[in-house]
């Protein structure tokens, strides 16, 4: 599978509006965010929160093994046309695929699907929001550009799909694979101006007839298919319902979020905290010395220098023995785990004066 950037999302919107399965509709493309098996873990960190993450498994399941940021690229000292003029093929970022795959060529109509190879991907080096498929045969205008359809079908199981449109148009299965048109003979957009009729056997239908009580008898049963997985399930018994590309109900995020407490009990294992995703595999002497050097070359663990290595070994044996066995039992004996700000709450009712927690915290209680 080739791999272009065709646009650009905000981290932000990446947690929150366009995450996995969620439709990001570009300038000229439709694309949907692919499933954590396509991603790239280059740029990413692990983030070691037990308590957020006793929040995701109580969510989705205990098989959510860890949680990991976006995969964002280091930060440069290269201005940011340097950066672009070294365009590479395989590019860092967020894998998304075309969905929905049928396109519609505003200049003679055609509808047909990408893998029909009637529509060619063009990118440009410069201009990734310029990204579209281009109908390279088409009669009316010299390779113009097609947009995605907009309209989809879903069921109450949660399931997405390519709208029917052979079906649609045969009111039912049929071999006739001619060439189909998407016309609109109006400007106003209505579906009930919508027609599509097929350039081999005449057959026509409204658009109106996929939606309403009608619609429900006209759409035939879901796949089950899943698009950020790749997958489908036959065994689904929802009848496909019509709806709209970017329809608001089509996507809703699930949301956590938890201040990360440092839980350590003294100053070397505050440290040990602070550098876990460098120090956590050091299980002797010779690799804990080569992962220290590592973090001074990035100008990091100078905290630890006044710490023996037998020290240091020890304090990491510990983290990896007992951090989460320890982060379970205070989330069974105080709250639930998604009772995120209770702990919270109590680590600042707690404090008396004035507390060092780590690098990143200090705790002041004012009278």
């Amino acid at each position: 599978m080739n791999k272009y950037r065709i646009g650009e999302l905000r981290p932000s919107q990446i947690m929150f509006s366009y995450g996995i399965g969620a439709i990001a509709d570009l300038p000229n493309l439709a694309a949907m965010v692919m499933g954590l098996e396509e991603w790239q873990r280059q740029h990413t960190q692990v983030i070691t929160e037990d308590r957020l993450l006793a929040a995701v498994r109580e969510q989705l399941g205990a098989q959510v093994q860890q949680l990991v940021s976006l995969p964002i690229p280091e930060e440069t000292s290269q201005p940011f046309a340097q950066k672009l003029s070294s365009y590479q093929p395989n590019l860092e970022g967020i894998p998304v695929a075309p969905f929905p795959t049928w396109m519609v060529c505003p200049k003679c109509d055609l509808l047909a699907p990408i893998t029909d190879g009637l529509f060619e991907l063009k990118t440009f080096r410069n201009r990734h929001s310029e990204a579209a498929y281009h109908h390279i045969n088409c009669t009316k205008a010299i390779a113009p550009k097609v947009i995605p359809v907009r309209f989809l079908t879903a069921c109450e199981k949660g399931h997405l799909d390519d709208f029917p449109w052979r079906y649609f148009v045969n009111r039912g299965s049929s071999d006739c694979k001619g060439s189909l048109r998407l016309i609109e003979p109006s400007v106003s957009g209505a579906v009930t101006d919508i027609v599509i009729k097929c350039d081999t056997c005449a057959a026509s239908r409204r658009m109106s007839d996929a939606f309403g009580l009608s619609g429900k008898q006209n759409m035939p049963r879901c796949r089950g298919r899943h698009p950020h997985l790749r997958s489908f399930d036959d065994k689904c018994d929802h009848q496909m319902k019509t709806m709209l590309l970017g329809a608001s109900n089509s996507w809703f995020s699930l949301s956590l979020s938890a201040l990360s407490i440092p839980n350590a009990e003294n100053k070397l294992e505050q440290y040990i905290d602070s550098y876990w995703l460098t120090l956590e595999e050091a299980d002797s002497a010779e690799m804990l010395k080569a992962l220290l050097r590592i973090l001074q070359k990035q100008g990091k663990g100078y905290e630890l220098e006044n710490y023996k290595i037998e020290e240091i070994l020890e304090a990491i044996a510990k983290r990896n023995h007992g951090s989460s066995q320890d982060s379970n039992q205070e989330i069974d004996e105080h709250t639930s785990a998604t009772d995120l700000k209770a702990p919270e709450w109590r680590k600042f009712h707690s404090v008396t004066g004035l507390e060092e927690l780590g690098k990143d915290w200090r705790l002041k209680a004012i009278a």
